[in-house]
């Protein structure tokens, strides 16, 4: 269960860090081509950044699932 559970909290780590540090730096550096209507980076950046969100919400559900279980 331990190897579990360090898994899910590393796959967080990453998950959590690519949402606050690189999708921000990609998000600015495709608003810096122009109108974001047709901007396909930008449409990227965003669905990518909705996809991590989403990610690290069933991650934290699952680490809960995973602390609530009792081997014992």
């Amino acid at each position: 269960m331990e190897a579990v559970k360090q898994k899910l909290e590393d796959e967080l780590n990453e998950l959590e860090e690519e949402l606050h540090f690189k999708l921000p730096k990609e998000i600015q550096k495709a608003r810096e081509f122009g109108d974001l209507r047709e901007n396909a980076e930008y449409k990227a950046a965003m669905e990518r950044q909705s996809i991590v969100m989403a990610r690290i919400t069933q991650v934290r559900k699952r680490i809960a699932e995973v602390k609530s279980i009792d081997l014992s």
